[in-house]
């Protein structure tokens, strides 16, 4: 019955808003949302690796937030140079947005960098602490394909932020369907979804109703 409502109440803010507008820009979301309000304590795990809170506070290891659609790829939507020079209001609520914020570990983050995701048999698993987070090193594109687990995850934040502000989804979209369809979400995404309703005003419906993955266009 509470789903059903959320479910409802999703539908409804999804038809007559779009961007959130709470949240001023990353920092913001950073310094007064993400683990303050969001990732509190000892909740939560790292997205790459599945390491669990608290990380371990040695080189490698600190903890580090990752934009799943990266921040040069807004900035770069927006005609901007990089991430570190673009006032536009819109990338700003865009690079702040929680939905497309994850708890990682600072080198997994740092390696994944803004490479698009892929599916490669020619990758390698360089962090003995994150054995599953594999990347290719050349030819460019450089490739990257995460865990299993969280391959749906990354799916339908990548929907969410394609909806939301009209970022391309740089070729990715048929393979993302298919993590989509394989890694349905989990009562962690859920309880995700539902906490940064509250925070910020905005759901993502690829979460609420998975199946809209199936008709993202390509």
């Amino acid at each position: 019955m509470i789903r059903s409502l959320l479910y409802f109440l999703a539908f409804v803010a999804f038809s007559v808003s779009a961007e959130q507008t709470v949240i001023r820009n990353y920092e913001d979301a950073r310094d007064n949302y993400f683990y303050d309000q969001l990732y509190v304590g000892d909740t939560g795990e790292s997205l790459y690796c599945g390491v669990k809170r608290p990380f371990l506070d040695t080189i490698g290891k600190r903890r580090s937030v990752e934009h799943v659609m990266a921040a040069d790829w807004m900035a770069e939507h927006f005609g901007c140079p990089n991430r570190n020079e673009c006032a536009n209001a819109t990338y700003k609520h865009a690079e702040g947005d929680l939905h497309n914020l994850w708890l990682a570990v600072k080198n997994i983050n740092s390696s994944r960098s803004d490479h698009v995701f892929g599916e490669t048999d020619d990758g390698q698993a360089r962090f003995d602490y994150c054995p599953d987070f594999v990347r290719t090193y050349s030819p460019k594109p450089i490739l990257v394909e995460p865990r299993d687990s969280v391959k749906g995850n990354i799916a339908r934040t990548l929907f969410y932020m394609g909806d939301e502000y009209g970022f391309g989804l740089k070729g990715m979209t048929p393979m993302l369907k298919r993590w989509n369809r394989l890694d349905p979400p989990t009562e962690h995404e859920y309880w995700r979804n539902d906490r940064i309703f509250i925070l910020q005003g905005t759901r993502n419906r690829f979460i609420d109703n998975y199946y809209l993955g199936n008709s993202v266009p390509e």
